[in-house]
């Protein structure tokens, strides 16, 4: 496998580890919002134990926690769903079953042989025992680890067995049944690989924590900017799930420890970076809400006083959509594709803001934007520590001045042509970053009843060679991911653009075309367009006409 195929693979599995975190922002609020309503501290009697209202908000939140309970599972779940080439939904139930088999596996195994394992299998789930419950089987405590590798496996498996032809006297075996046969079979070897290996491997997770812990504010910074600088890539994933969703700092990931705590930590006087200072880890949102309202400003203001009308419709709802939510990708790529060193300059002032925050007493949950930064966590501090909203704002709006000047200083110095600063051709091409032209010439016109997001797909996928030239499609939360079997079918960004496409990225035959936070949509209709096939057998040897 080449180099670039090998990356490639990395960002569509990086993208299909995405899937489930579309479940989060409802729930997250959910959990934040009965949170609230379960606190003495801001409703009185009517959070008192013994009320209905608090019972029936328990019970609301008994109900929110079933993502966060059931993170294995989910994401084993959800690789099949993003990575299997046809019938997802048949795969992702087979990943479903392979995974409880392990499970009941490695429990039967460890009821028989623990100690062999070096297992006290005996031990209550949680804690230092290296056990939990998944899915209502006590089992090693692998976190997301092994769920990613089973459903990768079984996804591997079905991309291999599904549309297998069996002997006519076999075919009530072929299909999903032989993928979940050979599953079941490869499940066996795999749950007695994890009971024999996976105690040693939690040594040395206990060894990363220890090291992450004892890095403080060095750590927390290198994690900040490393996962900024592989945005562009959807490679960033790798370097943050750990943390969030896995044991890198603490056991079950700082996403759910937080949520789970927050209450306790805020009705302490205790400062809360000596109550959890892990939280540190998951401060780099800062850099979406304060960080891209500097570099955002910093494009209008540099713009041509004639642009400046247009530049402002265009940046404003790019500043709004990364502060309210965390999506940068606009502002970020306009950075990257004009001049990179910007970005590198934002990740480096970005990753400071937030060691800057910790060490001024700010932690808490904020991975993504002011929705998270509100709800998780300022109307928590609000009774105990509500000095440090006025320190985050002073700190993040500072940081957001840092960046807007020297923004602006090397734009004006270098002479970068950013959107508003370029001859009249170029200007054109800015509105096509806000406008999202649903109508390109490859679309043809508007059907009354249609979707912009199907017409959206039905011009990309003609724009990158048509049904013919795609070998793989998924998606993450802003970008449609492809690869394409011939990048020279493929037409110019200004075509993609013209089609919808906010920005584009190409590395060799791996194509990311951002579309905002419509993607998922825009995926299915992709899908359901690429499944249609073409009408006509297109001519392969002749590369598409650009628009």
């Amino acid at each position: 496998m080449s180099k670039r195929n090998f990356m490639g693979a990395f960002q569509t599995f990086g993208g299909a580890m995405a899937v489930p975190i579309a479940f989060l922002p409802f729930t997250g609020l959910l959990l934040a919002i009965t949170g609230l309503l379960t606190m003495p501290d801001i409703m009185g009697s009517l959070a008192h134990p013994d009320s209905n209202f608090y019972k029936v908000m328990t019970i609301i939140k008994s109900g929110g926690w079933t993502i966060f309970r059931n993170f294995p599972l989910l994401f084993c779940m959800a690789l099949p769903v993003g990575l299997a080439r046809t019938g997802q939904a048949r795969a992702a139930l087979v990943a479903f079953f392979a995974y409880m088999a392990y499970n009941y596996f490695t429990n039967s195994m460890l009821t028989f042989w623990g100690p062999e394992f070096g297992v006290d299998f005996n031990q209550n789930v949680g804690g230092s025992s290296g056990l939990a419950m998944v899915g209502g089987v006590k089992t090693l405590d692998t976190s997301i680890v092994f769920s990613l590798i089973i459903g990768g496996v079984v996804t591997w498996i079905h991309n291999r067995f599904f549309e297998k032809k069996l002997p006519d006297y076999l075919t009530i075996f072929q299909g999903m049944s032989l993928v979940f046969i050979v599953s079941f079979c490869v499940m066996l070897p795999m749950a007695w690989l994890t009971c024999e290996l996976w105690p040693k491997v939690q040594v040395g997770i206990n060894a990363m924590q220890s090291f992450y812990v004892e890095a403080d504010a060095f750590g927390m910074w290198m994690l900040a900017f490393v996962e900024r600088m592989l945005v562009p890539t959807g490679l960033h994933r790798f370097v943050y799930f750990p943390f969030f969703f896995g044991p890198a700092v603490v056991d079950g990931g700082l996403y759910t420890h937080w949520i789970e705590n927050v209450s306790t930590y805020a009705a302490s006087t205790t400062p809360l970076v000596e109550q959890f200072p892990a939280a540190g880890y998951s401060l780099y949102g800062n850099i979406s809400v304060f960080c891209s309202l500097g570099s955002g400003l910093a494009i209008y203001a540099t713009a041509k006083k004639k642009m400046k009308r247009k530049i402002a419709a265009l940046v404003i709802p790019a500043i709004i959509t990364a502060m309210a939510v965390g999506i940068t990708e606009p502002i970020e790529f306009t950075y990257l594709f004009v001049a990179p060193v910007l970005y590198l300059v934002n990740a480096i002032i970005g990753a400071t803001l937030c060691v800057a925050l910790y060490l001024c007493g700010v932690v808490g949950f904020m991975g993504g934007g002011l929705n998270d930064i509100i709800l998780f966590n300022w109307v928590f501090y609000a009774k105990n520590h509500a000095h440090l909203i006025w320190i985050h704002l002073a700190l993040g709006l500072g940081f957001a001045a840092i960046n807007f000047f020297v923004f602006r200083y090397m734009i004006l110095k270098f002479n970068f042509l950013t959107p508003g600063r370029g001859d009249e051709e170029e200007e054109e091409d800015v509105r096509l970053y806000s406008k999202q032209d649903y109508r390109g010439k490859q679309s043809g016109p508007v059907v009354a009843g249609q979707e912009p997001d199907r017409l959206r797909a039905a011009a990309i996928l003609q724009c990158v060679g048509g049904c013919e030239n795609v070998d793989t499609i998924g998606n993450c939360q802003t970008r449609l991911r492809l690869v394409v079997k011939d990048p020279a079918l493929v037409q110019d960004d200004k075509a993609l653009k013209q089609a919808g496409a906010l920005g584009v990225m190409r590395t060799g035959k791996n194509l990311q075309v951002v579309v905002g936070l419509s993607a998922p949509m825009v995926r299915e209709y992709f899908e359901q367009e690429y499944n249609k096939g073409p009408a006509i057998q297109p001519d392969t040897t002749t590369p598409v006409p650009a628009v």
